[in-house]
């Protein structure tokens, strides 16, 4: 198989006030590399949970999409975060996302697949919001 250059653009970092919570940033036409990129950073910010409920807040842009390579390793990589503490996801677009549609098929279909529960949310504010009264939820179970 031959090896491409990263496409799309992919942030991944741990709130700096919220320190159960990963914020991702992406867009564009995301392929396998810069997936496995991603999964690099995600699975350092992940090994310092040390197993305790955290959530995801995932901001889409103006459109993100992946590759059906990106899609499949995105989804084995998923199930072996939910071992290790995912516990909720919540994701936003701007108002001008190309796609929007197709994406949030795309990013719902991982989730359901690996039992996250999922919010789409109008805004960072109330993507931020779901998921931590969510990871409150999960605290008190």
């Amino acid at each position: 198989m031959p090896e491409y250059a990263p496409h799309g653009n992919y942030e991944i970092w741990l709130d700096p006030e919220h320190d159960q919570v990963i914020q991702v940033a992406a867009s564009g036409s995301v392929n396998l590399e810069m997936l496995l990129i991603h999964n690099a950073r995600s699975n350092e910010i992940v090994e310092g949970f040390r197993g305790q409920p955290y959530g995801m807040v995932c901001d889409f842009g103006s459109g993100m999409i992946m590759t059906p390579e990106a899609e499949d390793a995105w989804v084995r990589s998923a199930a072996s975060r939910v071992a290790r503490g995912w516990s909720c996801v919540a994701f936003y677009f701007d108002e001008s996302a190309d796609y929007k549609s197709l994406v949030k098929a795309q990013v719902t279909r991982v989730y359901e697949g690996v039992g996250v529960p999922w919010f789409e949310a109008a805004d960072a504010e109330d993507a931020m919001a779901w998921v931590l009264e969510r990871l409150d939820h999960v605290a008190k179970e």
